[in-house]
Parts: C-alpha cells; sequence; structure tokens
C-alpha cells in the first residue's frame, strides 16, 4: 500500500503537514517534560495570596486568627494552628518545587519553614496547600484551588485545525499554481512523443518552471528543423538520381549483348524502384497529419475490407464494440497495412487481432502463416531496403512488385511517431494446432 503521494503537489502539501505536526509533537514534549500542570498566571495568583496570608499571619495571635478567618473565601481557606497542613508523603513536582523557591525568596522563609503540596483532582481542578511557619513556631496554613493546565490532548484539538487547516489551503493554491506549467509540459512532452504538433509553450511560473520550458520550446524547434532537412535531403538526393538513371537506361538499350542488356536493364530498374520507394517515403513523412480522435476497431476493419477487395486472404478477429483512439489516422492505418501486405506477401493470409492490456496499453496483432523470419534476424528486417533472401522473399522479385524493403521501416517510424513499439515474433503454432509457423507482427500504443 503506498502511503506517500505521488505528486509533486501532494509531496510538498505532505512535507508542511509533518513539519506542523512535528512543530506541536516538540512544543508537547516540551510542556510534558516540564511537568507543570498549573495554569502559570493561576500560580503566580497563589503566591500572592499565600504572601497577604502569611503577612496577616505575623499578628499577634489573637488577631491573626481572626484576621485569616476574615480573609477566607470561595477559592481560598486560611488558618493558623500549631500543625502544617500538608500531605507531607505526596512527591514534589514543578508546581510545588516553583511556588516553594518563590514564596521562600519572596518572604525570606527558612526550607524548613515552608511546606507545599498538590493533590489534583481533575483536568481542571485540584487542591494547592501552603504551610508557613511562624517565629513562635504557629504554621499559616492556606488551602486553594488553582486553575490547572488543561490536558495535552484538548489544546491540540483546537491548535492543531487552527494552525494547519489555513496554511495547507494557501499553500495547496499556491502549490497549484507553480506547477501548472510543469503540468502543461507534461502534457506537451506526450504530445510531441506521439508526433503531434505543438505550439511553443508559455513561459509562466517561477524561474525553475521558465527555464524547462525555454529548453523545451528550443528543443522542439531544433527538432522540427532537424527532421525537415533530413527529409528535405533525402527527397532532393532522390530526385537527383532520377535523370542519371532514366539515362543509363537509355545508354543500355543500345548494349549489343542481349544478355548484359538485360542485366543492366533489370538493375537499373531496381535502382529506380528503390528511388522511387524512397522518394515516396520522404513525401509522406514529411506530411503534416493532423492528430484526431478515431475507432481503432473501424481503422482495422478498413484495412481489412481494402485488402480483401483486392482478393487477399486478410480478417479481423474479435471485432468488439468501438475503441476510441487519439491518434493520426493516416499514418497510423498506412503502418497496419504495410504490416498486412508483408503478411499476405510472405505468409498467404494475414489475421488482425485488437486487445487492451493492463495500463490501457493497446495491441494490435498481425499473424501470418509464413515461414517466420530467424530470432537473429528480427532486428535486421527494420533497416531499409533489407530483404531476407530467401527465406521470406524467395519468390518474389523488386522489378516485379515494387517490394524495395521499405515496408516494415516506414511501419516501424509511424508506429514510433505515436510513442508506440513495433515488434516481430514468430509464433509457436497454426491456429489449429498443427506444426510451429507463421509471423506476428505486434503494434503496442501507449494509453
Amino acid at each position: 500500500m503506498r502511503l506517500w503521494p505521488r505528486t509533486m503537489a501532494g509531496q510538498l502539501v505532505g512535507l508542511l503537514l509533518l513539519g506542523l505536526v512535528a512543530a506541536h509533537a516538540i512544543g508537547l514534549s516540551v510542556v510534558l517534560t516540564n511537568g507543570e500542570t498549573i495554569h502559570s498566571i493561576s500560580r503566580d495568583q497563589m503566591i500572592e495570596h499565600a504572601a497577604v496570608a502569611w503577612r496577616l499571619g505575623q499578628l499577634p495571635e489573637a488577631q491573626a486568627r481572626q484576621a485569616l478567618a476574615t480573609a477566607r473565601g470561595g477559592n481560598a481557606d486560611y488558618a493558623l494552628g500549631p500543625a502544617a497542613l500538608v500531605d507531607q508523603g505526596r512527591e514534589q513536582g514543578y508546581d510545588q518545587d516553583a511556588i516553594a523557591a518563590k514564596l521562600g525568596q519572596l518572604l525570606a522563609l527558612a526550607p524548613d519553614a515552608l511546606r507545599v503540596s498538590l493533590l489534583r483532582h481533575s483536568a481542571r481542578s485540584g487542591d494547592l496547600r501552603i504551610a508557613m511557619r511562624r517565629a513562635d513556631g504557629q504554621w499559616i496554613n492556606t488551602l486553594q484551588h488553582p486553575v490547572m493546565s488543561q490536558a495535552w490532548m484538548r489544546p491540540l484539538r483546537f491548535s492543531v485545525p487552527v494552525s494547519t487547516l489555513p496554511v495547507l489551503v494557501i499553500v495547496f493554491l499556491f502549490v497549484r499554481r507553480i506547477l501548472r506549467p510543469i503540468k502543461a509540459l507534461a502534457h506537451a512532452a506526450e504530445r510531441v512523443s506521439r508526433g503531434e504538433l505543438v505550439e511553443p509553450l508559455a513561459v509562466t511560473g517561477p524561474a525553475e518552471a521558465r527555464e524547462v520550458t525555454t529548453a523545451f520550446n528550443l528543443m522542439q524547434e531544433r527538432l522540427r528543423r532537424f527532421v525537415e532537412d533530413r527529409t528535405r535531403m533525402l527527397a532532393a538526393i532522390s530526385h537527383d538520381l532520377r535523370t542519371p538513371i532514366t539515362s543509363l537506361r537509355l545508354r543500355a538499350e543500345l548494349v549489343d549483348d542481349p544478355q548484359l542488356r538485360a542485366a543492366m536493364v533489370r538493375t537499373l530498374e531496381e535502382m529506380r524502384v528503390m528511388v522511387e520507394e524512397t522518394l515516396r517515403f520522404a513525401r509522406d513523412d514529411a506530411r503534416s497529419e493532423d492528430t484526431r480522435e478515431v475507432d481503432l476497431q473501424a481503422l482495422l476493419r478498413d484495412v481489412v475490407e481494402e485488402q480483401s477487395a483486392q482478393g487477399r486472404d486478410v480478417q479481423l478477429r474479435g471485432g468488439g464494440g468501438a475503441l476510441p483512439y487519439r491518434c493520426r489516422p493516416v499514418n497510423l492505418k498506412r503502418a497496419v497495412s504495410n504490416l498486412v501486405d508483408n503478411a499476405v506477401r510472405y505468409g498467404r493470409r494475414a489475421r488482425l487481432a485488437l486487445s487492451v492490456e493492463a495500463g490501457g496499453t493497446l495491441r494490435i496483432h498481425v499473424d501470418d502463416d509464413g515461414p517466420g523470419i530467424a530470432a537473429d534476424k528480427l532486428h535486421e528486417v527494420f533497416k531499409p531496403f533489407v530483404r531476407l533472401d530467401p527465406s521470406r522473399s524467395r519468390h518474389h522479385d523488386a522489378n516485379a512488385d515494387g517490394h524495395v524493403g521499405l515496408g516494415l521501416a516506414i511501419a516501424r517510424s509511424c508506429v514510433e511517431a505515436h510513442g508506440g513499439r513495433l515488434e516481430l515474433e514468430n509464433r509457436d503454432h497454426r491456429d489449429d494446432g498443427s506444426r510451429p509457423s507463421g509471423l506476428r507482427a505486434v503494434i503496442s500504443l501507449p494509453a
């Protein structure tokens, strides 16, 4: 079970709350260690009352008794007697020691001429007895009922909410304001990872957030220029190669040797197809497409219908309800179509399936019944112009069908532009449980 919050705002508020609780705990520990039980103001009053009783008790015995009896009230009782009416067996504490020390200093009493005891009845009431010995051996006894300090829990019931809640509310509002640029940056980075074009972010917030936002805007601009320059260069090279290839084709027709002429023409034709495919790849890669929400199930059905219209054995398994997904549909459809085209070309048929994994990850499977690919070659086929002869292109020639090994490279480029992943794996068995065979292409798209 995770108790600590994941978000920065939650962590900052949590740290502040821990600080406030720690401050109260430190203050509480000081109070408990001190051992104070009488309220400080009430303790001073008790000392003053005892000092007044002492002065009254210095009168002659008869007058002293009368004066002390007259001074009695609802909260105090004074008397003059031969013995000290104090609980001698009770342990001394902070309050008793403080009262004895202050009275001894104030009245110049010897330690054996002053006795103090405290009996607490409840959280708010108690009996404070003070006995002071006169020079003739008589004792002035006082009984007072001081105001006791509240139990430690009672003040916390008030101080904790009053000191914590307003601070937390204010801090939470300010933290949300401070972290708003960070959230915008995270959202923009996620969109860029999908290949979307994002407008430069507003540079707001604290200095650190402004620095990060400025760096992100600069990185995005440099990345955009790099992609445009690379695409422009690739398209220019492919376009410029078309003229010399055409010229060589005309000259090859003048060669007298039929076999040499056929070989040269075949090579030049293959070069022409490669240049045309590269030019088309560069042109499509540079084309900007808006991101929008589509139904992935409907997109896969469109691919199946288009392939089936060409007489190919292509089916969509499952076919559940609508599954909305935000993407560039033309780009993603091209990736799936290339995978289906490869599956039909080398595996005679294609079976598509769409599933939602744990965490919301979407997976598109494209299965075929071909011979598969050697494990050490599964990553090689993603490289442009790579064809694994003879395992998967034994009966196919670039001159005949225009296939030059760009299909998987284009498909992976389209998937990665959506922040996804394209992987190939050999299937263990056919659907009917017969001998192992077939290849599976897996497109993983983020939630």
